[in-house]
């Protein structure tokens, strides 16, 4: 490797007022194993109105890394193997996959139906189940977090267990005035351990703790703290569709684009064996 660098040669321009008064942008300034660092390459490295001396830097700089890069590049060449090296096999399957990719996402957005009807929602929840297994404890719930010195707690009380919807635009009302936050949408489902962020529950278990409670009420040295829980489910049993619908409509587009992108291919091959246009010679 010694033999090899001390044939590097480097013609940096000795003065600002050279460097950039060349015409010549093909003057080479540096070589390397073959390869040539040219006074163009430098002249795009430089930001305008850069100091003559910050100007010089750069370059040097930049020539530095350049003949570095090169000793090292020529190494990892002569130590990978043929098939290591063969980089425009890649390059070139590369390129192909992403004017694919690029095809059929346009190709999708013009022509997939991406409407999924209820029906076909509930099909496949009826049928697919066991795959829908809650992995944490969930809750439809109300709650409501107040500074101790929120006034009229006892309306709290009064509403935040109905499911009237004038009761929750009371609550909602006082919320709005006087919580410092609050959720109100019993119909909903939220992960247990949501909830338990917000509101300080004390429990080891809290199977157990869903199981024997529904009204709670807390206070700390600064809140007061009103849960409802309306319903809950426990992990390991099923979700409710309503909380995986989402899940079940990307699944079933998902297997949509699949369908529609192997029935297009297939019908461009039948098209080009039609019209002559493949030849097999094995």
């Amino acid at each position: 490797m010694k033999e090899k660098i001390k044939y590097l040669k480097i013609l940096l321009p000795i003065s600002f007022l050279l460097f950039f008064s060349c015409d010549n942008d093909d003057e080479i300034v540096a070589t390397a194993f073959g390869e040539n660092l040219y006074m163009s390459d430098l002249k795009k490295i430089v930001p305008e109105k850069t100091s003559p001396n910050d100007s010089i830097y750069i370059v040097q700089q930049y020539a530095k890394n350049w003949i570095r890069q090169q000793v090292f590049l020529e190494h990892a060449k002569n130590n990978l193997s043929g098939d290591q090296m063969d980089f425009e096999n890649k390059v070139r399957n590369y390129k192909n996959s992403l004017i694919l990719y690029a095809f059929e996402n346009q190709l999708l957005q013009d022509k997939l139906d991406t409407v999924v009807e209820s029906s076909k929602i509930n099909e496949y929840y009826d049928n697919h189940k066991e795959e829908f297994k809650l992995k944490e404890n969930i809750v439809k719930v109300t709650y409501v977090k107040v500074p101790r010195n929120a006034p009229d707690k006892n309306q709290i009380r009064r509403l935040y267990r109905s499911t009237d919807p004038e009761d929750l635009v009371k609550l909602e009302n006082y919320c709005t005035q006087h919580a410092a936050t609050y959720f109100i949408d019993s119909k909903s489902w939220l992960q247990f351990n949501e909830i338990k962020r917000e509101v300080p529950i004390q429990t080891s278990n809290q199977e157990n703790f869903l199981r024997n409670n529904q009204n709670i009420e807390i206070s700390d040295d600064h809140y007061r703290y009103f849960l409802y829980i309306h319903d809950y489910k426990l992990k390991g049993s099923i979700s409710p569709l309503s909380s995986v619908k989402g899940d079940i409509k990307n699944i079933i587009l998902n297997r949509r684009k699949q369908e529609f992108i192997k029935k297009y291919r297939n019908e461009l091959y039948r098209k080009a064996i039609k019209s002559n246009k493949i030849e097999k010679f094995i």
